[in-house]
């Protein structure tokens, strides 16, 4: 079975895809699934063994499915569709443009949904996403972290109890202040406890501020940074650390796809939807994110990383 998978958006939308594609990976004999989506999660996902081939959403020819069917040039697009028996696209088309496109190139079934629930749903991410192909993943859409990239790597993953940290989101209004990281890894340093800082390419200014507020470490391997790194590159970095803490972000998401002890913190976004998936997960919700204090983030890590 040949299934087309079209989900664009940020680093999260697609890292919260990851237990759906196993499940049909694994449920659907022979299957050849293409994946359409973040260019920057593409190689992170054929890392994990969830597609057979991908493709940049960016790309010309996926934007010209919203155009009319009957378009001039539309050949190319109705070329590749035509190989396809299947698609799932998690993406708004109110106009029905998309679905067009896919039957007058021959594809026999389609589902359309929204890639984000409406105001009225409060189901958890993956449940949403499943709704209208649960006949194809079945009741129990679990996750298991591929072998490669599961936390613990080994019982070396603890070395200097390093803890990862992310202080950016997509959003500003989901950052914890940057103060409270300052005080928060001020605190991990007076336990001796190294603190990787792992940044995206949007967040440079971010980072600036954030060293502008730090003071210097007490011992140089106590602080180590990580920018623009690959996913694959951070995920395999991510997992030799004993814990991770961030803002509801993307990193976060694959944190806690790893297995990884993981602390998120929320503030306007819904964690019943947007919880990240994976079996160490704790969250510190609260709409006034600056009311988060970093002992609670630190009391609350210390249980996390018991527990784990």
């Amino acid at each position: 079975m040949r299934i087309l998978v079209l989900r664009p958006g940020a680093i999260g939308d697609t890292l919260v895809t990851f237990p759906l594609l196993q499940r049909l990976q694994r449920t659907i004999p022979d299957l050849e699934l293409t994946f359409v989506g973040n260019a920057a999660v593409l190689p992170l996902l054929q890392e994990f063994k969830l597609a057979q081939e991908v493709s940049n959403f960016e790309e010309r020819l996926w934007s010209r499915l919203f155009l009319p069917a009957d378009s001039r040039g539309q050949q190319l697009l109705h070329s590749k569709l035509q190989q396809i028996d299947c698609a799932i696209c998690w993406l708004g088309d109110p106009e029905g443009t998309v679905k067009a496109n896919l039957r007058f190139a021959g594809v026999s079934q389609i589902f359309i949904m929204p890639g984000r629930p409406g105001s009225r749903v409060s189901l958890p991410i993956v449940d949403y996403l499943a709704t209208n192909i649960r006949h194809l993943v079945g009741p129990d859409i679990s996750w298991q972290p591929p072998n490669a990239y599961a936390w613990p790597p080994n019982s070396e993953s603890i070395r200097n109890h390093t803890i990862a940290i992310h202080p950016g989101s997509g959003g500003a209004a989901k950052c914890w202040p940057l103060t409270h990281f300052v005080e928060l890894i001020t605190a991990l340093w007076q336990q001796a406890t190294p603190v990787l800082i792992c940044v995206g390419p949007a967040e440079q200014t971010r980072l600036l501020d954030l060293q502008n507020l730090l003071p210097e470490p007490p011992a140089p391997e106590l602080l180590h940074m990580m920018q623009d790194a690959p996913l694959t590159l951070l995920a395999q970095t991510l997992r030799q650390c004993c814990g991770y803490v961030g803002n509801d972000s993307g990193i976060t998401h694959l944190a806690a796809l790893l297995g990884m002890p993981t602390l998120a913190l929320f503030g306007p976004s819904n964690p019943t939807i947007w919880h990240p998936i994976g079996e160490r997960v704790q969250i510190i919700h609260n709409p006034s994110l600056d009311t988060i204090t970093p002992a609670d983030v630190m009391a609350i890590l210390a249980l996390v990383l018991c527990q784990n």
